[in-house]
């Protein structure tokens, strides 16, 4: 119940507040969380660890780590304020775009389009600007607890008529559809949030990673394209990056494949990270001990 009613709290009186303003109180309290919190700290500077290397400096690390945390709180200041605001309005906030005829060309092969994203920079602007990408887009919704909080946020991007559908069996059934007629069907690839994910090394150790995205290309044909949202250094503006996601050939042997395609998903997934370190902001563990696997290792 208290979560539910911060949220309606932050959209509700947050988000008539002035998105620059929004965004210091933002960044301020993840500071905060991240002082407060000795899970938060483990937790990040883990990340962090993997992603700078093992050459990284210990305040290095801790810079980006508090980032992270700060990009997180960031991520709530804008979803309190860009449910009020038109997608026509939100894509003018992407001041800057590099490959996103990525999109149309994807799209003109008729088969359907795998948005691939993750927690990184700003994935609610992505959400509410698609409408003016030209590609009718629907994303899958990680389960949120309690359901009212589910309910709630899910009412809050349905606004821009975006359509998000559970994952569950029924819901992926209906995904499937909507690819099958066409449509851009956005996955977030860095988190095994429904714990069905296989381990496949990520930043030179295993993690357990979902290959929801890449099985659903390689039943359909789809292509995958990757499309990263960063934040600019002004606040409320963004730089929104596209960028094909070519598969290996398939050899029909469905684990290879799977493996393959999780390689070429995951490189562009490291690369974009390395990209804006501090943008990357899963709060929860990604690497869980399952060992070392090094660049040129595949599953275990």
């Amino acid at each position: 119940m208290l979560h539910f009613v911060a949220l309606w709290l932050l959209v509700h009186i947050g988000g008539a507040i002035p998105l620059a303003v929004l965004d210091r109180i933002a960044g301020a309290a993840g500071n905060g969380a991240w002082w407060a919190s000795r899970r938060l700290r483990e937790v990040t500077r883990d990340h962090m660890r993997h992603v700078l290397g093992p050459d990284a400096a210990a305040h290095d690390i801790d810079r980006a780590a508090r980032e992270c945390v700060r990009s997180a709180a960031r991520g709530y200041a804008e979803f309190a304020h860009l449910h009020g605001l038109s997608p026509t309005v939100v894509r003018s906030r992407i001041t800057s775009t590099d490959g996103i005829e990525a999109l149309a060309v994807a799209h003109a092969e008729g088969r359907g389009v795998i948005i691939v994203s993750a927690h990184l920079g700003a994935p609610e602007v992505i959400s509410h600007a698609a409408p003016t990408f030209e590609v009718e887009m629907a994303g899958v919704a990680e389960p949120l607890r309690p359901q009212r909080v589910h309910d709630f946020v899910q009412g809050m991007r349905a606004v821009t008529g975006v359509q998000y559908f559970s994952a569950t069996l029924a819901g992926l059934r209906e995904a499937r559809a909507h690819l099958g007629r066409g449509g851009a069907l956005g996955l977030l690839v860095d988190r095994d949030v429904l714990h069905t994910g296989r381990p496949y090394a990520f930043f030179g150790e295993r993690a357990l990673m979902p290959t929801g995205a890449v099985e659903l290309a390689r039943r359909t044909g789809a292509p995958i394209v990757a499309v990263w949202c960063y934040r600019a250094v002004e606040a409320g503006r963004y730089r929104l990056v596209a960028r094909p996601v070519p598969l290996p050939e398939a050899t029909g042997a469905r684990d290879t494949d799977v493996d393959s395609g999780m390689r070429a998903v995951l490189a562009a997934l490291e690369a974009a990270i390395r990209e804006e370190p501090g943008q990357w902001f899963p709060l929860a563990p990604v690497w869980s001990g399952l060992g070392t696997a090094r660049a040129n290792c595949n599953i275990a």
